[in-house]
């Protein structure tokens, strides 16, 4: 078949034009569904919801637009329901296929032809012979073995697993440059059946000499003997998270965790709490895996800044993650966590303010990037950012004189972390 047959072939094929006819039918109906909804339908909506901007309505200072957000979902609505009503239902009842015709009651006798009735197994004139044919085809099934009827059986447990990882890294200079930094992880879970137990801890601390200098003859030029260095920590923290999952279905958990942690610079001693929500798998195949969690979040902070003291924060959480595989050695994943206090916070130190409801946003973002370098040994590079609404109060540095009274400096409100590591998969 030459080129041009095999094109005026392909153009021609019936469910091309079939699906042309669709594309251009569906846009111009799609004119007349928007016309319906926009003219007709939404003034009568207008008039049902409260009046005034409400769209745009926004909460927290990151401006979530929550009204454009509710706007949209009553767009959703309306037309979802005008499609259903219009074509399921009024289009549907002109396109209903006629119900297919009974089975005849009657068949013709393989012998004589005679009608006999459909369940008939033997015509009355040829008695004999069908009796003899019956036998003749079913006598060796006689004598097979009778089949086996088993009620259905719930699926068998998965057996046990277990996986365990720890990733590492370090930075050390010296000389002109006097710096050491380091980073440790680990992650261990173990699942059993419909319930999954994972223990995750990490560590960083770094710390560096800064050249400083002081004019001690008050002379007002540096001479010799007038630089040194100066020690000071500028990353010191740790967490511990442990987490019980319990699967009600392969897509439906919930679950309860607790975590601990410490972030000096940051001006958190202690910060220590417990959440507890359900959990849905959203996606997952070969490449994809979403994740949505909703739920509830306690917290107890204490600050670092002298005469702070502990406050209770009752949070609701929101949880969103994705994993995508680029190939079977590299993947990325990728996760918001959003919490939001839903009490009044009191101070966390003398002459700091309280926090009213919904003022305390915290959000933290990740972006993390795995690959296999050789067998269980992978390379990690992540990104986190962190954003606190109300930050901690800072601490006052290492011998360095009071705060002045009137003087209450916070911590800053967004914290970036850049992480690369060596991963190793111990089972």
């Amino acid at each position: 078949m030459s080129l041009r047959q095999e094109f005026r072939s392909f153009l021609f094929r019936g469910n091309v034009v079939d699906l042309a006819v669709a594309v251009v039918v569906g846009a111009a109906f799609s004119k007349i569904v928007t016309a319906f909804v926009d003219d007709l339908v939404m003034p009568l909506v207008g008039a049902l919801l409260p009046a005034g901007g409400w769209r745009e309505f926004t909460v927290t200072p990151l401006h979530f637009k929550l009204g454009h957000f509710m706007g949209s979902l009553v767009d959703f609505v309306v037309i979802a329901v005008v499609i259903f009503m219009v074509l399921v239902k009024f289009l549907g009842s002109f396109t209903k296929k006629e119900a297919a015709p009974p089975p005849p009651a009657t068949k013709p006798c393989g012998e004589c032809l005679e009608l006999i009735p459909a369940a008939a197994k033997r015509c009355r004139a040829c008695t004999a012979v069908v009796a003899a044919l019956l036998l003749l085809l079913f006598a060796p099934s006689a004598s097979a073995a009778d089949p086996k009827f088993e009620f259905g059986k719930p699926p068998e447990p998965k057996p046990t697993e277990w996986r365990a990882q720890a990733k590492g890294g370090l930075l050390a200079t010296g000389g002109n440059s006097q710096t050491i930094a380091g980073s440790l992880g680990g992650l261990t879970s173990h699942q059993k059946g419909s319930n999954r137990f994972t223990f995750e801890g990490a560590l960083a601390y770094a710390r560096a000499n800064i050249l400083t200098a002081a004019d001690s003859n008050m002379n007002g030029l540096l001479e010799d003997g007038e630089l040194f260095r100066t020690s000071n920590t500028t990353s010191n923290s740790w967490q511990v998270r442990e987490r019980y999952d319990r699967f009600f279905t392969t897509n439906n958990s919930g679950y309860v965790s607790t975590q601990s942690l410490r972030d000096r610079p940051a001006g958190k001693e202690l910060n220590a709490g417990a959440q507890i929500g359900y959990s849905r798998q959203l996606i997952k195949n070969d490449r994809h895996r979403a994740v949505a969690e909703v739920g509830y979040d306690f917290s107890y902070e204490k600050a670092t800044a002298p005469g702070a003291t502990g406050v209770a924060v009752h949070s609701g959480r929101l949880f969103v993650a994705e994993a995508l595989g680029l190939s079977p050695e590299t993947g990325i994943t990728v996760s918001v966590e959003v919490l939001s206090n839903l009490n009044k916070e009191k101070a966390p130190a003398p002459g700091y303010d309280e926090v009213d409801a919904l003022k305390d946003t915290r959000v933290a973002g990740k972006l993390g990037l795995t690959t296999t370098l050789w067998k269980n040994l992978s390379f990690g590079f992540g990104v986190t950012l962190r954003y606190d609404d109300a930050p901690a109060p800072l601490p006052a540095p290492k011998g360095s004189p009071p705060f002045d009274p009137a003087f209450h400096p916070l911590a800053k409100t967004l914290d970036f972390i850049t992480e690369a590591s060596l991963i190793v998969t111990l089972f």
